[in-house]
């Protein structure tokens, strides 16, 4: 197996798992909070929005800026 599949299924796993947590987000709202609530309480402090644009700005300057 090459290093490339290695990380396209490393990649695939971590969607499935992405999935599966939000489907069980969905279903057992008693169990695990959705990803839109967990977002909102963690978007009420500064510093995680600051820190939220920084990660969007590096994102774009490494895989959109070409």
């Amino acid at each position: 197996m090459t290093e490339r599949a290695i990380v396209i299924a490393g990649f695939a796993v971590l969607l499935a798992l992405a999935v599966g947590l939000t489907a069980l987000a969905h279903l057992r709202r008693d169990l695990i909070a959705p990803l839109t609530e967990v977002a909102a309480a963690a978007l009420d402090h500064r510093a995680v929005r600051i820190v939220a644009v920084l990660c969007w700005i590096w994102l774009g300057w490494h895989f959109l800026a070409r």
